[in-house]
């Protein structure tokens, strides 16, 4: 087996497990699956949680909030994961 050092560039190409790159999704983007289906499935929740962290400026504060939404999401994305014809 040929031995390369990826560390000193050595190699022509470097290996993919080497990348610290950090890829950020935009989750709580309101085009975002997850989002859509918490506003179909949980509007109320969702409502309430989203002005909580308007007026706090801090999710933190919000954990009521959030674990309601949890609470309501749960089922909701097990309804949408499950159902074949489920619409978002």
């Amino acid at each position: 087996m040929e031995s390369r050092s990826y560390n000193f560039s050595t190699a022509k190409k470097r290996s993919t497990q080497m990348e610290s790159k950090v890829i950020f999704f935009p989750r709580e983007d309101e085009n975002a699956p997850r989002t859509i289906i918490l506003k179909q499935e949980c509007p109320g929740e969702l409502a309430a949680f989203k002005e909580c962290v308007i007026r706090t400026k801090d999710e933190s504060k919000c954990m009521q909030f959030k674990d309601a939404l949890l609470e309501c999401g749960k089922p909701a994305f097990r309804k949408a994961n499950t159902t074949p014809d489920y619409q978002f």
